[in-house]
């Protein structure tokens, strides 16, 4: 028989095991519950980015008129409130401008942006300025982007704002101004081209952050995050690009990754003492990157078999480390590594080679020169262009046939400008400066050639108003076989383009002696791409300034001079790379201030949103 007390003990124990088993389950039903509301919490957010990024989609419709008016649906969560605030949010544009005393005169606009805003807690999804921005208590980012276009000079910033007050209940209806777009710049006192001064936006808004993290990515200007909730980005109008320092300098490069570099090899020269002789050749090579010099591909892969710098290697980080075996096997490096701070800030170049254009245009030569239909010169004889022409049409030269331009003439193609063969285009400065503007492409093939004579430099240093050639191409550049560009070493020649560009096979582009202050070529391509032909490739002699590009090389190729882009990357490249000591003094455009932002138009597009 059992006893009182032992009795006792089974029941003691029997509710100690059903409150742990109750415990437990409290546990786990609490920890599922918050597992289930995170998660609930989550796919509701996911799915309001989705409805934020249709009221984007409709505003964008409707302010734009494409239509009078759209629904949209929402579907806010019973925990979640979605509201219009008419007021959150302003942006400030200051722009700089010339009076007609020649006075920098400042002229602001301050537009309420206005937003629809999705909040759960913390989290907040909000339709502002044309974008999406979603914050919590840890910052801000952006979902998709505003409407903010800034190519080449110009800047487009047509904004869409938000007028409305109050909740929102499941779907929304967007209605259009019945006011017409209201245009703030040009204006009366700001008119396109801008002269001098700087374009100044700054945004207030609870997305600042995300703001500023997208004028970055969008612009090379100048981002300071003023507080947690203002931003301001700066935009030069006008610049002034910094001397030519480096043998190659990769001005936005997150990484030059040199596993794909069969082999490198870097020196110096100075052309004011003659051609480039190895024999002769001095350590003053350079080699910048504003990433990391990496001596892996990219994802790792394969190793440099040889790179040899007779001079300094500058970046903010090396990799792998400098005592490893690749370090210790691959590399020789004369000089030093220089650890920098980072990436040196770069303005594009497409403003300034588009206002060389369109000096050009504006000169009106289908008016005011001579005017003729584009044509093909294929009789292996010489022709000659010597007033100013304006060409309708393309121009073929072509089977050994020779087209001079002489006599100062300013030519307009309104096409293409091919060359092939054993032909030869001829830019003569005798009797001044020559200037060709092609419209679209220009492709050069075969032993084909463009030669710049006859203009008078002077002495090294000395300026001389007639002392150069320009040929201007608004369209894509191809350079293969054992097609040519030269120019003597009397006369400078400058080549500007704003297409891709391709050179490739055996094609050679250099100015005569290895003088490579004599000619310049500056591209706003996005992508240049050189294969040399192996044991035999592409000799470049001058100054390739392409600050924004990404630039692919490929098998063998040689570089005397200054090269700068945005990027590089390498397949099996065989490089030489030989730095013209005498353009170390030298910057770009000579030094002049050319332009960022010439053309900007801002203009406001207000929508209403309420409750359907």
């Amino acid at each position: 028989m059992n006893s009182p007390e032992r009795a006792q003990s089974e029941v003691i124990g029997t509710v100690l095991l059903l409150g742990l088993t109750i415990a437990a389950i409290g546990i786990t039903v609490g920890i599922g519950s918050t597992a289930l509301a995170d998660a609930q919490s989550s796919a509701d957010i996911e799915r309001i980015e989705g409805s934020m990024t249709q009221v984007d989609s409709k505003a964008s419709l409707v302010a734009h008129g494409g239509s009078t008016s759209q629904r949209v649906r929402l579907d806010p969560s019973r925990e979640a409130d979605v509201r219009v605030d008419g007021e959150a949010g302003t942006m400030r544009i200051e722009v700089e401008a010339e009076n007609e005393d020649g006075d920098i005169e400042t002229q602001t606009e301050n537009v309420t942006l206005g937003a629809v805003v999705y909040e759960r807690g913390d989290d907040r999804v909000a339709y502002q300025g044309g974008g999406v921005w979603r914050s919590n208590g840890d910052g801000s980012w952006m979902v998709s982007p505003p409407e903010f276009h800034y190519r080449g000079d110009t800047l487009t910033l047509p904004l869409v704002t938000v007028d409305g007050d109050g909740r929102l209940g499941d779907s929304a209806v967007v209605a259009g101004d019945t006011k017409h777009p209201e245009g703030l710049f040009p204006s009366e006192n700001v008119s396109n081209p801008l002269l001098g001064g700087n374009v100044t936006i700054t945004v207030e808004s609870e997305y600042a952050e995300a703001w500023g993290r997208f004028f970055e990515t969008r612009t090379s200007a100048n981002v300071t995050q003023l507080s947690e909730t203002e931003v301001r980005v700066a935009l030069r109008t006008e610049t002034v690009h910094p001397t030519l320092s480096t043998s190659v300098s990769a001005t936005a490069s997150s990484k030059l990754a040199l596993g794909e570099v069969t082999s490198l090899y870097a020196d110096s020269y100075d052309s004011s003492d003659g051609s480039y002789n190895s024999s002769s050749a001095r350590d003053g090579a350079r080699i910048q990157t504003s990433g990391k010099f990496h001596l892996n591909a990219r994802g790792g892969r394969g190793d440099p078999d040889s790179i040899t710098v007779r001079g300094d290697v500058v970046a903010p980080s090396f990799s792998p480390s400098r005592t490893s075996d690749v370090w210790q096997d691959n590399t020789n490096i004369s000089g030093d590594l220089i650890q920098s701070d980072g990436r040196a800030s770069v303005d594009p170049i497409s403003g300034a080679i588009t206002a060389r254009m369109d000096r050009i245009r504006d000169e009106n030569l289908a008016s005011e020169g001579a005017f003729r239909d584009g044509f093909e010169h294929d009789n292996g004889s010489e022709m000659t262009i010597d007033e100013d022409t304006y060409v309708n049409g393309g121009v073929e030269v072509s089977d050994g046939s020779t087209l001079r331009i002489e006599n100062g003439a300013t030519v307009h193609i309104s096409g293409d400008l091919d060359v092939s063969g054993s032909s030869e285009v001829v830019f003569d400065n005798a009797g001044g400066n020559v200037a060709v503007l092609v419209e679209h492409e220009l492709a050069m093939q075969d032993t084909a050639a463009i030669s710049s004579v006859g203009g008078d430099l002077g002495e090294p240093g000395e300026t001389v108003e007639d002392n150069r050639n320009q040929l201007f191409v608004d369209g894509p550049v191809g350079i293969v076989g054992e097609a040519a560009i030269a120019t003597d070493d009397t006369t400078r020649f400058e080549l500007y383009n704003t297409g891709a560009v391709n050179v490739e096979d055996q094609a050679t582009i250099a100015a005569d002696g290895d003088v490579t202050r004599n000619l310049w070529w500056y591209s706003s391509a996005a992508d240049i791409y050189f294969e040399g032909d192996q044991g035999d490739g592409i000799d470049f002699a001058g100054v390739l300034y392409a600050p924004t590009s990404g630039v692919e090389l490929q098998d063998d190729m040689t570089f005397k001079g200054s090269f700068t882009s945005a990027s590089f990357e390498f397949d099996d490249a065989d490089l030489s790379l030989h730095y013209d000591e005498s353009l170390a003094t030298l910057q770009p455009f000579e030094g002049d201030s050319v332009p960022v932002v010439s053309h900007l138009h801002v203009s406001t597009h207000r929508v209403t949103i309420e409750s359907d």
